[in-house]
């Protein structure tokens, strides 16, 4: 039976190059049966040696007699991607992106070794009177201490930009970590002195930056006072309200704010040419199909 409008052939030589490569190319493969499939009828015959000259099926198939070989003509391995420019370097920003959480934590778990010993201490030791108290409390002291300790160290690697580089270097990251401990002490060194003072009826020391010790410290109109006179970011979210937190957590919280933005802005400029490239590439189709198929329906296909 004939086409309706006209001969075939006709018709598909008045339509776009393009467009005509573009169908050609989308035309679904003829089956063809392997090397050694057989008819039903056929008996089973052991498989012949394969041709040198012919190129051989990836071991990813589960078929190495030759079948389906025509579904593994563009297969590449996952080794073989992570070569690729743009496919490696998305990979490896998400991928570090997620690690570099975990990283973190492990490092302020370890300045925190002391505390967390303390609190597992607390529910296995003692006789049977001070485990049943431990357990009414759930060690509220030592808890609390230790969580303290964990976010805060957390918080400290963070704003010091523990982890932070694509480059591991470990000597450096050693350095950050011992660091991060440090200014963690001298924190709770100068809470002590400020109790002491209190205790004794003076005035407490000055408050210095942790970071910035030469810079006086900023008192806001809000009225918190900011060691190193760090100003508030407005879209600063912090973990608790800032009245709530030392004048030492709020100016942590805002470096930490600081570095993590300083941190996103690192990983979107890594993988800004594979955005660009993908996006350029969408692109190009939505033209090509826009050109063939109309605006409306080429921008819904692409």
């Amino acid at each position: 039976m004939g086409w309706l409008w006209g001969d075939k052939n006709d018709t598909v030589q008045k339509l776009d190059p393009g467009l005509r490569d573009y169908l050609e190319q989308e035309k679904p493969d003829k089956y063809v049966p392997g090397p050694n499939v057989k008819p039903p009828s056929t008996p089973a015959q052991s498989p012949e040696p394969s041709d040198p000259s012919k190129p051989k099926v990836p071991a990813a198939s589960l078929y190495p007699d030759g079948r389906y070989a025509y579904l593994w003509k563009t297969y590449k391995p996952p080794m073989d991607l992570e070569e690729q420019p743009g496919v490696g370097v998305a990979s490896r920003v998400i991928e570090k992106y997620k690690e570099r959480g975990d990283t973190v934590q492990r490092a302020a778990m370890e300045n925190c070794a002391l505390e967390h010993e303390a609190l597992t201490y607390c529910f296995q030791t003692g006789n049977w009177r001070k485990q049943i108290e431990a357990r009414l409390t759930m060690c509220s002291a030592e808890n609390a201490t230790f969580s303290r300790c964990f976010m805060t160290q957390t918080k400290l690697l963070q704003a010091l930009g523990y982890a932070s580089s694509f480059e591991y270097d470990a000597e450096k990251e050693e350095r950050i970590q011992m660091h991060g401990d440090k200014l963690y002490h001298q924190m709770l060194d100068y809470e002590k002195r400020v109790d002491d003072a209190k205790a004794a009826g003076i005035a407490p020391p000055p408050i210095t930056s942790l970071f910035n010790p030469d810079k006086p410290s900023q008192t806001p109109e809000v009225g918190l006072e900011i060691p190193g006179g760090e100003p508030i970011p407005a879209e600063l979210k912090p973990s608790k309200p800032l009245e709530k937190l030392t004048p030492h957590e709020r100016e942590l919280e805002i470096r930490a704010h600081y570095a993590q933005r300083e941190q996103h802005k690192m990983y979107a400029e890594e993988a800004a040419p594979f955005i660009k490239s993908q996006e350029d590439a969408r692109q190009k189709r939505q033209e090509r199909a826009v050109s063939w198929f109309g605006e409306r329906l080429g921008k819904w296909l692409s």
